[in-house]
């Protein structure tokens, strides 16, 4: 795939090497099923990741004028196609586009959760977390409250061996008189 994807590039003059390979890294990583071409889905992903979230009659809208192969999605040609028209001011209805680079870029540096889902699994991961974090201190808490009682009751039972004993000693040192 990677090949047929460099062979695509060649066509592309107007970008620079580092675009292509950004583009690239873009269009594998929304080519969620990895069948070589954005369908729906994956259109959905991208669009809401740029922050540009899109209806699925927009995008299946897009995908009609972009599918230059009628496969029901975009390829990585049509692709390109879109950006250098992004590019060159001739695109309408795609919003920027192009951004998906940059915040492919973006957000490989800064971890940022872009999208609204992993926002939430997110979120839900620091709860659970943070429960887990109350779970073993309360625990935490109950264990030592245990071994207080219990260093409190051998201390209880120490103290009566003690006075016992010394109850013993009188007794044996008043019997002695």
């Amino acid at each position: 795939m990677e090949v047929r994807m460099k062979l695509v590039e060649v066509e592309f003059t107007e970008f620079t090497p580092d675009e292509l390979k950004a583009f690239r890294e873009s269009f594998n990583k929304y080519d969620l099923d990895h069948n070589g071409q954005l369908e729906l889905f994956e259109l959905h992903q991208m669009y809401e990741k740029m922050g540009e979230p899109k209806t699925n009659a927009e995008l299946t809208q897009l995908i009609k004028e972009a599918d230059q192969t009628k496969k029901g999605g975009i390829d990585y040609k049509d692709f390109l196609t879109i950006l250098l028209k992004d590019k060159k001011g001739l695109l309408k209805g795609w919003g920027s586009i192009t951004k998906i680079a940059k915040h492919h870029d973006e957000s490989k540096e800064t971890g940022k959760k872009a999208n609204i889902f992993e926002q939430k699994a997110a979120q839900q991961a620091a709860e659970k977390e943070a429960e887990e974090k109350v779970r073993r201190e309360y625990a935490l808490k109950k264990q030592i409250q245990q071994e207080e009682r219990e260093k409190a009751q051998k201390e209880k039972e120490r103290k009566e061996k003690v006075a016992a004993g010394l109850a013993k000693l009188k007794a044996g040192i008043n019997q002695g008189n």
